[in-house]
């Protein structure tokens, strides 16, 4: 069976993968999904959210596991999470997927995210949301989970922990896929991204927005399972 790890996107946990993982199962995978460090009810790490601390969650799961050389799919914030990984233990990476990722972290649309990021504006304008938020993480841990978030975007926006530099060393195999509608990011954004890496392929999703459940998760699977079986 093919191992791959799955890796959520910022403010979800897991549990964002719940659907797909039977799926895969069904397909041939050994998947598996985990939580970042202070996501899904895990302990909030003292050093605040970071992807340092992300890719050490990444590492501890595959030395628990005995895995020597990962594959991994990452969604939005997951992606980014992932290719961070390759950056820092190269050695330890077989292939990476990503959907849906914004690479550009310049201050203006940083900004436009931070802006989403008000828990009171959110209680006000999506209460739904912030009742997942809620059983996600924890009822008095979500609003946590939100101002963490919200800092890591505004650190990124001041010192890029990916280069062009890093992108051109990165020599395992990579799938960047985008939906054509998202407004998180966008296909010119991930074809800039496209150009730097060496090993890569891109995959454009007709008629796709940037959350995760709009995705059609049957075509994704079938490109997942094309991609890592190659």
């Amino acid at each position: 069976m093919q191992q791959l790890l799955l890796l959520h996107g910022a403010l979800a946990s897991k549990s964002q993968f719940i659907e797909i993982i039977p799926m895969l199962k069904k397909q041939g995978f050994d998947a598996d999904a985990i939580n970042f460090s202070g996501h899904g009810g895990f302990t909030m790490p003292a050093q605040g959210y970071n992807f340092n601390v992300f890719a050490k969650d990444i590492l501890t799961f595959a030395d628990a596991n005995n895995i020597e050389k990962m594959n991994l799919f990452g969604y939005s914030m997951g992606g980014y999470a992932a290719l961070y990984f390759a950056k820092l233990y190269p050695d330890r990476i077989a292939k990476i997927a990503t959907l849906n990722v914004k690479f550009n972290w310049d201050p203006l649309s940083t900004q436009k995210e931070i802006g989403m990021l008000n828990t009171d504006k959110m209680i006000e304008k999506v209460p739904s949301f912030v009742d997942k938020l809620m059983f996600q993480h924890g009822m008095n841990v979500w609003k946590d989970v939100v101002n963490q978030t919200m800092n890591m975007f505004e650190q990124m926006s001041k010192e890029y922990i990916l280069t062009k530099e890093d992108y051109s060393n990165i020599r395992v195999p990579v799938m960047l896929a985008i939906g054509d509608k998202d407004a998180t990011t966008s296909v010119d954004e991930t074809m800039g991204i496209h150009k730097l890496l060496p090993s890569v392929s891109l995959w454009v999703l007709p008629n796709t927005q940037h959350p995760f459940e709009k995705v059609n998760k049957i075509i994704l699977i079938e490109q997942l399972k094309i991609f890592f079986t190659a």
